[in-house]
């Protein structure tokens, strides 16, 4: 008897697709200050907050010093872009509830992705969603 494939398995050629439809999407709605400045703002941030926490310590007391490295950053880098900007942290600008596909990528991933057939739009955080699952599924059965 032969075994079926799980009902997430992704074949090469489906990842090819979603890849294709998150490059254009990428060329869409290219990168903002926010995701070029990643990392450098999250280092300033973790340093910042680092030497706030120093400072209050030697001003006030060592309680601030354990409160400031524990909310500063996660408040800087996690709950403000979501708030101002309505953006995850880490995802790419592309990667939004909000984000459009154009028709023909919309009959595309319809037409090779089964589980979105009953679905009429697909937005970017869709597609996101999809790539990095078919992208975990794809190394995991090839690494």
């Amino acid at each position: 008897m032969p075994m079926r494939p799980p009902p997430d398995a992704v074949s090469i050629q489906e990842l090819l697709v979603l890849e294709a439809v998150a490059r254009r999407l990428a060329r869409k709605y290219p990168p903002d200050w926010l995701e070029r400045q990643g990392r450098p703002l999250y280092l300033a941030t973790l340093a910042a907050s680092f030497l706030a926490a120093v400072l209050a310590g030697l001003a006030w007391g060592p309680w601030w010093g354990f409160l400031i490295p524990l909310c500063v950053p996660t408040c800087v880098l996690v709950v403000l872009p979501r708030l101002l900007f309505g953006r995850i942290a880490g995802r790419p600008r592309w990667a939004h509830p909000l984000a459009s596909l154009d028709r023909q990528d919309i009959d595309l991933v319809q037409r090779f992705i089964a589980p979105m057939k009953y679905r009429s739009t697909i937005s970017g955080d869709d597609i996101f969603r999809i790539w990095c699952r078919a992208r975990h599924v794809v190394e995991y059965r090839h690494g």
